[in-house]
């Protein structure tokens, strides 16, 4: 068995939809043709063919910074985790 890969992201450093892509994409090790926006998060999600857990730090940040585009998100990441078997959610409300 693989081991776990984990990916930590910081809710405090997404603070505009730009930061927050410009986060995702270098904590998730996304590619360079990453589009930058929720759909091409959830299909690079999608592709990740190693165990990965994704942590989301200060987790209700997300919302407060961002509104409903951070409430997007995180359905994003929750909807990635059940539709991509080598991905595990956890969220965090702190460090």
């Amino acid at each position: 068995m693989k081991r776990e890969i984990r990916r930590s992201l910081n809710a405090h450093k997404m603070t505009t939809k730009e930061c927050a892509h410009a986060h995702l994409k270098e904590r998730l090790c996304l590619p360079e043709w990453y589009g930058n926006n929720l759909d091409a998060l959830q299909d690079c999600l999608g592709g990740i063919n190693e165990p990965t857990r994704i942590i989301v730090r200060f987790t209700p940040q997300l919302e407060i910074s961002l509104g409903e585009y951070g409430a997007k998100l995180l359905r994003v990441l929750r909807q990635s985790t059940e539709d991509n078997e080598n991905l595990r959610l956890t969220l965090r409300n702190w460090l």
